[in-house]
């Protein structure tokens, strides 16, 4: 009976001293706020088990191979460095440089807890064969189950061993596009409507090479001038044009098709070259760089121009009656169909997770986290009802969001954005913000006109030997050889020089390898097909 009551008092002050010190742990700031090693200790596979343990804020090195990216982690002003905070307690310490930094950190074998590079680097090869990153077929089923990658992802990115060790960001997953949905393309034309009407000149009339010479020599004619500044014709480039004039991509076999040696890569040139012969085109477009001709742009010196990325918002905040509406696109002489390409549809960077880290389920949550629908949004314009709400289905931003970007743009970034190398644009895209004004509305109207002629590229998109391939070397040199050539193309003394210099040039290409850039290329592009489960990748042939 004695001893019955002794471990009966002794069951009680167990008890009670464990319901003190969960209270104590409960209050203690440091269960929740720091990065102990009891802490670290408390963040394995348990951490998840027990809804009502408090997950200890750790700290996360993430180093991101891209120079110009500067990022601190500040909880106290950014919105959703706080919410994440609040809703994982994970802090993020950030890091940057350039990739030959990271193949020195490859070399040493110091790869943090996360690594974010350019998914066409070489590096990234050098990391999956390595042993310093850890399998996420192999990490997400363990740590977080419930998180759906999209197959297509797993296939695109999966390694020689049969792994795939990263998440992308911006990738269009096939089996996730709806209805809702589309590839958008930078193969696009523009042209100022304001001055359209004022010579006569139907957008209609950039269906046709005919129609475009013909509304061109309307503008060089007139000898018009805006702000100080001649009108310049047109701005147009070989890569947008190649694709209006409908070279195939692919043979009826299945196998890769190099556009720039079909008929149709000739027709630009002699194009092109009538164009410069006849003053409607500019030498200095050969030379100048994106961001110079969009000055001109901007400037209202130009009446027609290709490219997507090249923007004119700049004019319309100065000038809310010149704006550019979609033209053509050009048919070239065989009436080709249009098949665009959209922007890289296979995504920018990829993130992988070192095999060092000491905090494998947190980081997968952190994965888990930063990949949720929502998230995307949040990321770009900060947290929904801080930021932003639907209306009726899209963003629409609140006034506080408005005022902060309209002061200053830069601490209004620094203040919504969050971590954007998960993005998933298909969560975007649906969502995304409705035009406010005419710039917004005929910018969208543009991107819907060409982009109804964007296909699934990622095959074609496999084709780029990575650095430091001997194929990669030989690519890089054809791709001058095919530069300088052009040139003189567009500069020749006439038609027939074009088509000399055109002619001449396969001979010369051999010479430089081709023969084993194209060997890369076609088996690349098959290898690819077979992990997407597709026989033919051109609509064509479809």
């Amino acid at each position: 009976m004695k001893k019955k009551s002794w471990l009966m008092l002794l069951f009680i002050f167990v008890l009670a001293v464990g319901t003190v010190l969960a209270g104590c742990a409960k209050d203690d700031p440091k269960s929740a706020g720091s990065d102990t090693e009891s802490g670290k200790e408390a963040t394995g596979e348990s951490e998840g088990n027990a809804e009502d343990i408090q997950t200890p804020v750790i700290t996360l090195d993430w180093f991101v191979a891209e120079e110009w990216f500067q990022r601190n982690w500040d909880p106290d002003n950014n919105l959703m460095d706080k919410k994440m905070l609040e809703d994982i307690g994970v802090e993020l310490n950030f890091t940057s440089g350039s990739l030959e930094k990271l193949s020195a950190m490859i070399a040493s074998g110091d790869i943090p807890d996360l690594v974010t590079l350019n998914n066409q680097a070489a590096q990234r090869g050098v990391l999956e064969r390595s042993g310093y990153v850890i399998p996420l077929d192999e990490l997400l089923p363990e740590h977080a189950p419930e998180m759906v990658v999209p197959q297509s992802i797993q296939d695109w990115f999966r390694a020689e061993d049969g792994h795939y060790y990263g998440l992308p960001n911006y990738f269009y997953a096939p089996e996730d596009m709806t209805d809702k949905h589309f590839y958008p393309t930078h193969n696009t034309m523009r042209v100022r409507q304001d001055l359209m009407n004022q010579l006569g000149i139907e957008a209609s009339a950039f269906d046709t090479k005919e129609g475009t010479i013909e509304a061109l020599r309307k503008v060089k004619d007139a000898k018009l001038e805006y702000d100080g500044f001649e009108i310049v014709p047109a701005y147009f480039f070989y890569d947008n044009l190649i694709q209006f004039f409908g070279a195939d991509r692919e043979d009826e076999q299945g196998n890769y098709v190099d556009m720039f040696r079909e008929p149709e890569s000739l027709e630009v040139y002699k194009f092109l070259n009538q164009l410069y012969t006849e003053r409607l085109l500019p030498e200095d477009s050969l030379t100048l760089t994106e961001a110079q001709v969009q000055e001109k742009v901007n400037a209202g010196s130009v009446f027609a121009y290709t490219n997507w990325r090249i923007k004119w918002n700049g004019l319309f905040k100065s000038d809310e009656e010149a704006v550019f509406v979609p033209a053509g696109p050009i048919k070239g002489d065989e009436g080709n169909p249009f098949h665009f390409k959209p922007s890289s549809l296979g995504g920018w960077t990829i993130t992988m997770v070192g095999k060092k880290t000491e905090h494998e389920a947190r980081v997968a949550k952190l994965l888990e986290y930063l990949s949720q629908d929502q998230m995307s949004l949040e990321s770009l314009f900060g947290p929904k009802g801080i930021g932003w709400d639907y209306d009726d289905g899209h963003v629409k931003f609140t006034e506080q969001y408005l005022q902060d970007y309209a002061k200053d743009p830069t601490a209004a970034d620094m203040k919504y954005k969050g971590v954007e190398w998960l993005v998933n644009w298909l969560d975007v895209q649906p969502a995304f913000p409705l035009p406010t004004n005419e710039n917004e509305r005929l910018e969208s109207v543009t991107e819907a006109h060409f982009s109804q002629y964007s296909f699934n590229t990622l095959p074609f998109e496999a084709v780029t030997p990575t650095g430091g391939m001997e194929e990669a070397a030989i690519n890089t040199k054809i791709e001058e050889y095919r530069e300088s050539m052009g040139a003189k193309m567009v500069l020749a003394k006439s038609e027939e020089e074009v088509e000399q210099l055109f002619n001449s040039m396969p001979s010369q290409e051999e010479k430089l390898g081709y023969d084993k850039l194209y060997e890369h290329w076609n088996t690349q592009f098959k290898i690819t097909k077979q992990k997407l489960g597709m026989d033919f990748a051109w609509p064509e042939n479809q």
